[in-house]
């Protein structure tokens, strides 16, 4: 362990290395903003709390961001502009609906202001989806929670979450696309730094100790994989409570996801510093591959309307597949559904791993 920790030692030390590790992707990530449109801040007074009005509001919170007010103080925060929209959602609201009642359900907006309609639409559409399914249902309450549960995931209302969904998803995926190609930047670091070691000597001293080579690239991979985990946690805490980047419910999943590449961009720094011979080589022939692996993989912009080619070559990147995996996670699905995914980016990890220790074998001899 003394090569782990004498390495964590030697990139923290480094006030640059910090700056390319904890800062470069935040400042980095901030393209993924540029040209997004204006979230719409909206509030939920929650009275009746069932799992239709829970429902309703996991729905919401993919088209606008969700804020707490009071209901005492809704007239005040509407004017200072700290929500756009105020649902308030009565007791009984939900057994009043199923029965065929109207009401129970009040909306707050500054009417001078147009920038809240969409949701305004969003939210009577739903209902008026809701309406349809108790009259199937037959007003039954057990009938219209499984028929419900149904039509949003077979119906018309599907086609509606899918849209609402991608208003808030688009951002996060542009987002973390930037923070993936910052990942491949920071990976560089690796290859410098084995680079380094070999220059002056460092490599060649170590391995006259009774250390063997893969020892020696395991703990150094290892210590690299450390501060990408402390690298990912950083950046997705400041992305979703400071910046409120929709996660939804795949914030944990998207985290295992892009710890999982992140052993994909370690071993792409070791395979780097085993192709280059000095560290200018090295930064010139890692600028050269991150732009058109980022390119290809769709993490500068999706790849929907690239032409065939394209999308074919794509496949032979580890970008494509973590963005993939990204896109299906913010639709909901869960992170045991990427089977294909997590499986294609070991393999990508493995492969430039044996590509970056081949040639130090050579060396260890």
């Amino acid at each position: 362990m003394t090569i782990f920790v004498n390495t964590l030692k030697r990139i923290f030390r480094n006030k640059v290395q910090i700056f390319f590790i904890l800062l470069f992707p935040l400042a980095f990530m901030s393209l993924g903003f540029i040209g997004q449109e204006q979230t719409v801040k909206v509030a939920v007074i929650d009275h009746d709390h069932t799992k239709f009005t829970a429902d309703l509001v996991r729905n919401l919170k993919t088209k606008a961001e969700i804020r707490d007010v009071k209901e005492e103080n809704i007239s005040n925060d509407l004017k200072i502009l700290k929500v756009d929209y105020v649902v308030v959602i009565e007791k009984g609201f939900t057994d009043d609906l199923i029965q065929g009642k109207d009401g129970g359900i009040t909306s707050y907006s500054v009417k001078e202001s147009n920038f809240s309609k969409p949701v305004s639409a969003f939210l009577e559409q739903w209902l008026n989806h809701a309406k349809m399914v108790v009259e199937a249902a037959q007003h039954n309450p057990d009938s219209f929670y499984t028929e419900f549960t149904n039509y949003d995931q077979h119906g018309a209302i599907q086609l509606d979450h899918k849209l609402a969904v991608n208003e808030g998803a688009e951002r996060t995926r542009s987002v973390l696309g930037y923070l993936i190609i910052s990942m491949l930047y920071t990976s560089l670091i690796v290859g410098l730094f084995i680079i380094f070691n070999k220059n002056n000597h460092t490599l060649y001293r170590t391995l006259t100790a009774p250390v063997k080579i893969k020892t020696y690239m395991l703990q150094i991979v290892s210590s690299f994989l450390c501060v990408s985990f402390i690298q990912i946690s950083f950046v997705l805490l400041i992305l979703k409570y400071v910046y409120k980047l929709y996660l939804g419910s795949a914030g944990f999943s998207i985290f295992v996801l892009l710890l999982l590449f992140s052993l994909v961009t370690v071993s792409f720094g070791v395979a780097i510093s085993s192709i280059s011979k000095n560290i200018i080589q090295a930064c010139l022939i890692g600028i050269c591959l991150v732009a058109p692996l980022a390119m290809l993989g769709g993490a500068y912009f999706p790849l929907e309307f690239a032409p065939d080619i394209i999308k074919t070559l794509s496949n032979f990147t580890p970008v494509s597949w973590v963005i993939t995996g990204i896109e299906k996670l913010l639709q909901g699905q869960s992170l045991f559904a990427l089977g294909k995914e997590v499986l294609i980016l070991i393999v990508f990890s493995f492969i430039f791993f044996l590509l970056g220790t081949f040639r130090k074998a050579d060396i260890a001899k």
